[in-house]
């Protein structure tokens, strides 16, 4: 009785030993399998080029990896977002934006810019590009770029000097009675002035464009210089210079000893008094007539009205002689 109990006894114990066996096995295999699955499951990822976008399953460990497998090139001026040495994360989102050429005109240089940005002012950063208060931008730094275009920079300087110079004197003409028409002296010489200016001075890449006066200041006034010029008028006859400031063409008829001793003024007559119209010529003008000679306006007529003058002469043969002429008399000087 005793043997057979031992026997159940070592049978149920072995029994006991196979069932823990079999259940470490079995968790091991679960454990074997569970590690599988997480060394050998995949990454899902988005990736955007130029604005489109692909989902990409990958075992690879970096950004640049996964991109490169995906049969995506990275050219060297290209952006990546997040970087190329980046570790995968399911689920991620990978932005590859391509760069594209621009040609930057700048401080006389021609440079080509590869940017992945839209407009002006993203190049002119990138190109690490400073700009003054007063240079101009074309386009403008707000405007879109593409490839290909050309930016230009045109720096602008301002500046402010100041002048001397001289203020030329003028000439001044008056006229002069005392000189006859053709001559002229000079009355006062004349002296240049001086003045002080402020100039605004504008340059675009070194070279001058404009300059504006902003203030003007004269210093010293000139002195102009004058010069009288003749106002009389002359002819020549029998050798005589005769000086006149006035001619007209007159109808001239003659008068003589039977008119009376004295004329209209007082004064006796005699050859040389002339009788006129004093609306056209003033009593007393001194005058020479062509063909009679020198005279003065002394007497005055009922019949003697405009351009007419009445000559004395001391006898009536003289004044037949004469009879009605059309002549030039000249009020002189």
């Amino acid at each position: 009785m005793t043997k057979v109990s031992d026997e159940q006894s070592r049978g149920q114990r072995f029994s006991g030993k196979k069932l823990v066996l079999g259940i470490v096995i079995v968790i091991t295999l679960i454990g074997i399998l569970s590690w599988g699955a997480v060394v050998y499951a995949t990454d899902e990822i988005r990736i955007s080029v130029d604005g489109k976008e692909l989902r990409h399953e990958t075992l690879k460990g970096t950004v640049e990896e996964a991109l490169t497998e995906a049969g995506i090139e990275v050219k060297p001026h290209d952006q990546v977002t997040p970087g190329l040495k980046s570790e995968i994360k399911d689920g991620m989102l990978v932005v590859v934006e391509r760069a594209f050429p621009v040609q930057l005109v700048a401080d006389g240089d021609t440079t080509t810019i590869y940017t992945t940005t839209t407009n002006v002012r993203g190049v002119l950063k990138k190109a690490s590009l400073s700009l003054g208060e007063l240079d101009r931008v074309s386009p403008e730094l707000d405007a879109e770029v593409e490839p290909g275009c050309e930016i230009r920079v045109t720096r602008v300087k301002e500046e402010v000097i100041t002048e001397e110079y001289d203020i030329p004197a003028k000439t001044e003409r008056k006229p002069d009675s005392t000189l006859n028409k053709g001559q002229q002296k000079v009355v006062r010489e004349g002296s240049p002035g001086e003045g002080v200016r402020q100039v605004k001075v504008v340059y675009e890449d070194g070279k001058e464009v404009s300059r504006k006066t902003i203030k003007d200041q004269v210093v010293r006034s000139p002195v102009n210089r004058v010069i009288a010029y003749g106002t009389i008028s002359t002819i020549s006859r029998g050798g005589d210079v005769i000086r006149y400031r006035k001619v007209i063409q007159a109808r001239a008829t003659a008068y003589g000893p039977s008119a009376g001793k004295y004329t209209a003024t007082g004064h006796r007559v005699a050859r040389g008094v002339v009788a006129v119209d004093p609306r056209v010529i003033p009593l007393g003008s001194r005058l020479y007539i062509d063909g009679y000679g020198y005279g003065r306006a002394l007497d005055v007529g009922g019949a003697i009205k405009g351009n007419t003058v009445d000559l004395f002469f001391p006898s009536d043969a003289e004044c037949y002689r004469w009879g009605v002429r059309y002549v030039k008399v000249y009020i002189l000087q």
